[in-house]
């Protein structure tokens, strides 16, 4: 009875056996031909005249000599070189602002009129000084005289001759703080004095904020506008702690601006920082830009790019024999010599270095030999072929 069972049992799973084996090879057959034709592309067949049409041209991997990049991030910076800030020298109330916010000015523009009757004081004082600076210089020019004629007394002379200095430093300084309230002495020197005085602009500059209205107390210790000079626009790069040793002053730099796509800025990095960045182990990299229209441009924009560290000899090719789908990179290549107007070609996944002169290196796969012939023009006709989107670099 055990070995009737025993038999029974065995029957059954060889049945089993049989019908898993012969159902299995249709169904793995058929997926893996399929699979086996949607990835393949060892050779996509293309006559003479496809090849003309198209305008395919053909060349080999080239060894050039290549900029060595380091991919960095920052931001836009403005240096307090470039900024300032509108301010009275004399207490007094606001009683113009002659420009906006946004509007380009003039380095010595006037841009607001403070008034105050104390200044009438320091213009005369600068008349009295104008007089008795006059009156001094008189005195010395009659002893001077006395003298030549043997008439006069040598201690008068010196003390004429002190007058005068004194009195012409007192009227030099008066002048000078005349000046920089934007009161002309030459005007105060006829009689004319003002009891308004200008503020100007001590730097060319887009106005950026007013915070001054008319009618309002202008002190020396509350700016009334700011100025900002965005011409003057540079750039602060973040280098992590193992690369700062690769950058070097004179490096070339290309960036992208984050909010305004297909926009590259170009500069040259003239200064690296000596410490850390706060809570990041990263030094700031300094960079000048290129004379180019900054319009635009913001202090505090966010930015990504590229630093050249360096040349360096790699295998290229032209950027546009390559091809990206899906995120990888690929090339096209000839499969030997066409025969009879006969072309075949092959597609080869490859991997992308740095990009510089129009050329991007490539880590070729091991189905492309030094002497293949790559397809380096139009290739975006053979990755149609291959039933997939494809973008040229």
């Amino acid at each position: 009875m055990i070995k009737r069972i025993l038999l029974v049992a065995a029957a059954t799973l060889l049945a089993v056996g049989a019908f898993t084996y012969f159902q299995r090879p249709e169904s793995d057959g058929h997926d893996h031909e399929e699979h086996e034709e949607s990835d393949s592309f060892d050779d996509i067949p293309l006559t003479q005249q496809q090849v003309s049409t198209a305008e395919l041209r053909m060349s080999e991997v080239q060894t050039r000599e290549l900029d060595a990049t380091l991919r960095v991030t920052g931001t836009l910076v403005l240096r307090p070189q470039s900024m300032a800030d509108v301010s009275s020298l004399m207490g007094g109330v606001v009683r113009s602002i002659l420009v906006s916010e946004g509007q380009r000015v003039s380095k010595g523009q006037v841009v607001a009129t403070v008034e105050n009757t104390g200044v009438v004081t320091l213009q005369r004082e600068y008349f009295t000084a104008l007089r008795e600076s006059e009156a001094a210089r008189a005195e010395l020019t009659r002893q001077q005289t006395l003298a030549k004629a043997g008439a006069g007394v040598a201690k008068n002379l010196q003390q004429a001759e002190t007058a005068a200095r004194i009195a012409d430093a007192s009227l030099t300084g008066i002048g000078q703080q005349l000046r920089q309230m934007g009161i002309s002495p030459k005007s105060v020197a006829s009689g004319s004095f003002a009891t308004v005085f200008p503020l100007r602009a001590p730097i060319s500059g887009t106005v950026s904020r007013i915070s001054a209205s008319i009618g309002s107390y202008a002190d020396m210790q509350s700016p009334l506008l700011a100025i900002r000079d965005n011409s003057a626009m540079e750039c602060d790069l973040n280098v992590f702690e193992k690369d700062v040793a690769k950058v070097a002053v004179g490096d070339r730099v290309e960036l992208l601006l984050a909010n305004q796509p297909g926009r590259v800025l170009r500069g040259r990095v003239y200064g690296v920082n000596q410490y850390f960045n706060d809570a990041a182990k990263s030094v700031a990299v300094h960079v000048r830009l290129d004379a180019s229209p900054r319009q635009g441009l913001i202090d505090g924009m966010y930015v990504s790019g590229t630093i050249a560290t360096g040349r360096q000899k790699c295998r290229a090719l032209p950027s546009q024999a390559i091809v990206s789908t899906e995120g990888k990179s690929y090339i096209f290549a000839l499969n030997g010599k066409p025969r009879g107007g006969k072309y075949s070609f092959s597609r080869h996944e490859v991997t992308t270095g740095v990009t510089s002169d129009g050329f991007t290196e490539v880590d070729l796969c091991e189905h492309i030999r030094p002497d293949s012939r790559i397809v380096t023009d139009n290739v975006y006709y053979l990755a149609s072929l291959t039933g997939e989107h494809a973008d040229e670099h």
